[in-house]
């Protein structure tokens, strides 16, 4: 390992963007892009427009704030939970779980909302996001920074890095207008019916991520660079083994 490192101190040159698309070094920096970006599909913004959404779910004023209050601090505490979480199982199964959970969760939304205006339905509506919300914040939120830290490249992180947030930002503006557009009485007028088309584009990060997303859990920064550099499937990289003398 000591030798690997003194190589490739002596070979190393200043990183530089092009790099980030070539090789092997392309896969992970669409991997780290697509995992900022996928933030914004999985119902994250029912989140931050928790009191609105609320409010347009049937909620009376003083209860949409107190559901907005109430889903803030169980974030707080889900986030902190998912420090446990992220000890003791993978990074790809706690997102893909975690991600097709909220799908359920989005579609039911949708269904509570079209079945009628009565009290019973807007309670559901205001429990499916509140549960979307939270539940983001204890799998798929957190476990994605592990995902970013462990997928970039050593050597190139920080421009992997400064990438993967501006794709953030370029999915998260349309988003924002996408779903004010369809929370508002003027717009979309949706309410909770959103659910179907966060629940859709959710559904798709989940399946990008089940073809796209490696398990790497436990591996050095040695063993991730080797297996990205033998194009090692996905789904194979937690069943692959990497000897101690291998070396690329």
């Amino acid at each position: 390992m000591m030798r690997r490192v003194v190589e490739l101190e002596k070979s190393a040159t200043a990183p530089n963007y092009v790099e980030l698309f070539k090789g092997s070094d392309l896969r992970r920096t669409l991997i780290v892009c697509g995992i900022y970006a996928a933030q914004n599909l999985a119902g994250n913004l029912i989140a931050n427009q928790a009191v609105y959404f609320f409010k347009q779910a049937g909620m009376a004023q003083n209860t949409a704030f107190a559901l907005g209050l109430i889903t803030s601090a169980l974030q707080m505490i889900f986030v902190m939970l998912s420090w446990i979480l992220t000890t003791y199982f993978g990074r790809r199964p706690i997102y893909l779980w975690g991600t097709a959970f909220n799908v359920v969760m989005l579609v039911a939304l949708g269904i509570a909302a079209s079945v009628g205006t009565s009290n019973a339905a807007s309670n559901a509506q205001a429990s499916f996001g509140l549960i979307a919300s939270v539940m983001f914040t204890f799998a798929a939120a957190p476990i994605s920074w592990c995902i970013i830290a462990e997928t970039s490249a050593i050597r190139l992180r920080p421009l992997t890095t400064g990438i993967g947030r501006a794709s953030y930002y370029i999915i998260e503006i349309p988003c924002i207008f996408l779903g004010s557009f369809m929370l508002n009485p003027t717009g979309g007028n949706l309410g909770g019916k959103c659910g179907y088309v966060w629940g859709a584009t959710a559904l798709i990060t989940w399946i990008t991520a089940y073809y796209c997303l490696p398990e790497m859990k436990g591996r050095s920064y040695r063993e991730i660079d080797i297996m990205f550099r033998r194009r090692i499937p996905a789904r194979q990289f937690e069943k692959t083994v990497i000897g101690a003398e291998e070396d690329e």
